[in-house]
């Protein structure tokens, strides 16, 4: 229980919720980080768990006066700490969590989506944009009282939806402007769905208001769908053929969601269900006109596609893609519901950056994972604005700020590394002479010959002026380093050619590591400096002309 209960605090963040928390019919809890008491908030939220012993999701007020959402589930056994009996087990948000989660810029800024209960109050309030005011709590109030004009239907029709949670469609004018609204139940608990669009936000040929709001309703459906996913696992033996059932239904859910889905890029691009024991998969591409992969085929070649054409992005040793996403791995790291599994990747030699999640959703008998949804999105422009923030701008090496961030990650880690410092010697002269126009040029000459002298999953970094620094991620090898400071001296001596004329310039270089130099990164950085100025100054006593900087 401690080590579940650790890990769940630390996927507080990833998961976004705010609490993770045990709970009684006396409304005692205690909560994974510890926090345990009493809360009256809570009375009334899960008298449905406790009556019909079955998963919930649920709303209620804090007592801060913060409105939450909560997903709860019986505990198959009685769980007893300090002398108080637990007997279910729950994950809440706060609602503005899930609204910003849920949000999308639909038809450009003019669309309302609600989620709200059959009384008409509102829950979540999604991407709210059109004229209803921010402080409307109850739709069926705002409705029957707001100054609007209805074309077909009237306030009773509106209140007719929403209370027995049907589907509906009608359209009003409000304030000069005409909108159109559909109602559509989504399945839980006696919540209804509410879209508003503005006419003018809608095709003219297209006023099929069912169509108008596939979007917004599969926001809703996909994110019910995922949050379900995350849900809580339930180990009862007994109760595995209501659980064969409400798989099940997951099953359709997802379906539906799948064609709610399209066009929907800005939660998810594209995902696909893998069949981890019959070696298959299903993909669906949601924002592309022409799909990247195969929509259907054996999953070892989906795997082997996506190894080609990218790399991970990370700083673990030797991770690539073919083994982050391999069965036998995912069988490693998702042993349970609500675990998942989070990466970026980039296409090869390209500035094209994803992140993917992988979400276990089916299990054996023995409890071998045999399904999981590989869900991909675009992250292009949060990555190139960090590489902006990480990057020399006139070498397009990494820079100092970066390179003190590696560092303190390696060792935080304790991730041995090599890490050679290098100082050209004769750069001077050159700035002096020909300007400092050439000598940018031969400084970017300089980087990308860096860049051939290490692999992929090394790193080099201009730290400022003619000083770079080299970072191989490997334990150290004598016979390497020696290797690898000849060939830094090699490819970095070699004559530059640039518009007729032929530039030299002469290389210092300090090599230590870590942790055999030293366990504190930044004394290793210090040990490397160190040894590359004594170098410069054997080459000063060899050849006073050799360091002219």
């Amino acid at each position: 229980m401690k080590e579940m209960w650790e890990n769940l605090k630390d996927g507080k963040n990833d998961w976004q919720y705010s609490d993770f928390f045990m709970f009684n019919e006396e409304n005692q809890f205690i909560t994974a980080a510890g926090r345990k008491g009493t809360a009256d908030s809570i009375t009334g939220a899960f008298d449905e768990m406790f009556q019909k012993n079955r998963r919930v999701i649920s709303s209620y007020t804090a007592s801060s006066g913060i409105k939450k959402i909560v997903l709860a589930a019986p505990l198959p056994e009685v769980f007893i700490s300090n002398d108080v009996s637990y007997t279910g087990l729950a994950i809440s948000y706060d609602a503005s969590v899930v609204e910003n989660l849920m949000a999308s810029n639909l038809y450009e800024g003019q669309s309302d989506c609600y989620v709200v209960r059959s009384d008409g109050e509102i829950l979540l309030s999604l991407t709210s944009k059109t004229e209803i005011p921010q402080d409307v709590n109850n739709l069926i109030s705002f409705y029957t009282d707001a100054d609007i004009v209805w074309k077909d239907r009237n306030p009773v029709y509106v209140q007719e939806c929403i209370e027995q949670q049907r589907e509906g469609n009608t359209q009003y004018t409000y304030r000069g402007r005409t909108y159109y609204m559909v109602s559509e139940p989504v399945g839980i608990e006696d919540w209804t769905l509410l879209g508003i669009v503005r006419s003018d936000a809608v095709d003219y040929g297209d006023r099929n208001l069912q169509k108008v709001t596939l979007g917004i309703l599969g926001v809703s459906a996909a994110l019910i769908m995922l949050l379900v996913v995350l849900a809580l696992v339930s180990e009862n033996r007994a109760k595995l053929l209501n659980e064969e059932k409400e798989r099940l239904l997951l099953e359709k859910e997802k379906e539906r969601a799948t064609q709610f889905l399209e066009g929907i890029s800005r939660i998810v691009d594209r995902y696909a269900v893998a069949d981890l024991e019959n070696d298959r998969y299903e993909y669906y591409e949601l924002i592309l006109d022409e799909p990247l992969y195969p929509e259907t085929g054996a999953y070892w070649s989906l795997v082997d596609y996506i190894s080609r054409r990218y790399i991970v992005l990370t700083n673990t040793e030797n991770a690539k893609v073919c083994r982050m996403i391999a069965p036998d791995y995912l069988r490693k790291v998702l042993r349970k519901e609500s675990d998942i599994l989070k990466f970026e990747y980039c296409i090869r030699n390209e500035n094209i950056y994803k992140v993917m999640h992988v979400i276990p959703i089916e299990w054996a008998k023995d409890n071998r994972l045999t399904k999981v949804m590989l869900v991909s999105m675009d992250i292009g422009q949060k990555i190139e604005l960090e590489n902006m923030a990480n990057t020399d701008g006139l070498t397009g090496l990494f820079n100092e700020r970066y390179f003190t961030n590696i560092l303190q990650n390696k060792e935080k880690k304790k991730l041995p590394f090599v890490l050679f410092y290098i100082d050209l010697d004769r750069f001077k002269p050159i700035n002096d002479t020909y300007g400092h126009s050439t000598g940018d040029q031969v400084l970017q000459e300089i980087a990308r010959r860096l860049q051939e002298c290490i692999r992929s999953n090394d790193y080099a970094f201009r730290i400022g002026g003619d000083e770079f620094a080299l970072i191989i991620c490997s334990a150290y090898d004598k016979a390497f380093c020696c290797h690898m400071a000849e060939r830094i001296q090699i490819a970095l001596t070699e004559p530059v050619k640039l518009a007729g004329k032929t530039l030299r310039v002469g290389v210092s270089c300090g090599c230590a590591a870590f942790p055999e130099d030293s366990s504190e990164a930044e004394e290793v950085r210090a040990i490397a400096d160190q040894r590359m100025y004594e170098e410069k100054e054997k080459h000063h006593r060899e050849d006073p002309m050799h360091s002219g900087r």
